[in-house]
């Protein structure tokens, strides 16, 4: 009997020291999950945002000396988000199963972009556009996000389609700038096992970033009447950083304390991939000076990437 009676003994003491926090080590607590999951979000977009800042920019039209190019052009990026990795973050409070999140992560832009012909075969070009503020739904979670690319790139035809060359090749140096900000507002609840209860909580996020990117390409094409179809590769060496602070606020409630109200933050930074690779594929029809591309991206099944682009080319 005296050992059923140390048992459970033991077994409350066991119990009591779950739910032991007072509110203000929970509220560090909410704290240190805030820096979890910021840290979580700022990786994801590491990887997002220099892919989508150097989609698009594909012509494999060559601009002669004297000549020049306008247009404009409607890129669309998706990268797949780690879901699984976010509801395993190992917060203490916090309960990530509750928020609601995308699979992909799609970021749209629109470019404006101009070339000239250069000398000894060259052309410039630059472009210049972004994200205007957008808004987002995703279930209970609320995102709004902007973002500015320009960028500028020199090229040349090294080989030049004819009789006994059946495909054009050129070859590109380009950089590119991409700066902007994502927020997003989501309601948080506490896991059960905490002891604790988060009364209207929200997690208020913020990232920033600005990424570098310097890179090369080589495009592959071939003139079949009107249609061009081009194939090519491009590789990218980033540089930069993305900040996300998310702070949570609401009320905490612990068992045998007073229901305490809270705002605080946690924070965290993260660089750029460091390189990303990606294959090129299109279609350029041609109508007199009018050029139409479509084209598709490829860097693996997490980052995805089309465009479509509309330009005015003489010579």
């Amino acid at each position: 009997m005296k050992r059923h009676i140390a048992v459970l003994a033991a077994l409350g003491m066991l119990s009591s020291s779950v739910y032991a926090l007072t509110p203000d080590q929970a509220i560090s607590q909410i704290a240190s999950d805030s820096a979890l999951v910021s840290a979580w979000t700022s990786d994801q977009l590491k990887s997002a945002i220099p892919f989508n800042s150097t989609a698009g920019n594909v012509v494999p039209s060559q601009i002669k000396l004297f000549g020049f190019d306008l247009g404009v052009e409607a890129v669309g990026t998706s990268t797949r988000l780690d879901v699984n990795a976010f509801r395993s973050i190992p917060t203490a409070i916090v309960n990530t199963q509750t928020i609601d999140m995308f699979n992909r992560l799609p970021v749209p832009m629109i470019l404006g972009q101009a070339k000239i012909g250069l000398p000894f075969g060259l052309d410039l070009g630059a472009r210049f556009g972004g994200l205007p503020s957008t808004d987002i739904n995703t279930g209970d979670t609320h995102i709004n996000a902007g973002n500015t690319v320009w960028g500028v790139d020199l090229r040349k035809k090294i080989i030049e389609e004819g009789i006994a060359k059946p495909f054009g090749l050129t070859l590109g140096l380009n950089f590119t700038r991409a700066k902007g900000s994502l927020t997003t507002t989501t309601p948080i609840t506490s896991t059960e096992q905490s002891g604790v209860t988060l009364s209207n909580s929200t997690a208020n996020g913020r990232s920033d970033w600005d990424t570098k990117s310097v890179g090369v390409q080589a495009i592959l094409d071939k003139q079949i009447a009107f249609i061009t179809p081009y194939i090519g590769a491009s590789a990218n060496k980033n540089f930069g950083n993305v900040t996300t602070n998310i702070t949570s606020n609401g009320t905490v409630l612990v068992p045998g304390s007073p229901a305490q109200s809270f705002s605080v933050t946690g924070g965290a930074s993260s660089t750029p991939n460091s390189w990303d690779y990606r294959a090129l594929a299109g279609l350029e029809f041609s109508m007199w000076v009018v050029k139409l591309d479509l084209q598709g991206e490829y860097a693996g099944t997490r980052n995805l990437g089309g465009d479509l682009g509309l330009r005015v080319q003489f010579r």
